[in-house]
């Protein structure tokens, strides 16, 4: 019998698993930015920002076929859920406190085994100020 594997560029199974458990909170993240898209709303992030940055195509990471670490953005109410985990679980999202968020620590990390998204992209300036106003905000639906 041979064994294949097969591995996404940039999406390992046990992504993030040679980074820091728990990176220190991003600091001199600010609301006083120029958006993307204003006023920041998840639906608005979802669709523009997290589905055509993450989840393209199939077999990408956050693609329901790959689901890298249990994030899968094919539904904006599904991925709600998973990113504030408000019935409990860990919470990737943390309401009013981007600098401390999984989702803003990845998004802003340097090691290239913890940024997302993978590869040599980072999202835009723009576009991480629509996020970091988000949380800012309540992170509200």
């Amino acid at each position: 019998m041979i064994a294949v594997s097969l591995a996404l560029p940039g999406c390992s199974a046990g992504e993030g698993s040679s980074a820091p458990a728990d990176p220190p909170c991003v600091t001199g993240l600010t609301t006083s930015c120029a958006a993307t898209y204003a006023p920041p709303t998840f639906d608005t992030i979802f669709t523009a920002i997290l589905q055509p940055n993450c989840a393209v195509g199939t077999g990408t990471c956050h693609t329901p076929d790959f689901a890298a670490g249990g994030v899968v953005f094919a539904d904006a109410s599904a991925a709600y859920e998973t990113l504030l985990a408000p019935d409990g679980g860990t919470a990737l999202v943390l309401a009013d406190d981007p600098g401390c968020s999984t989702l803003m620590k990845r998004l802003e990390s340097t090691d290239p085994s913890y940024h997302m998204p993978r590869g040599p992209s980072s999202l835009s300036a723009g576009d991480l100020c629509t996020v970091v106003q988000w949380i800012s905000s309540g992170a509200a639906r």
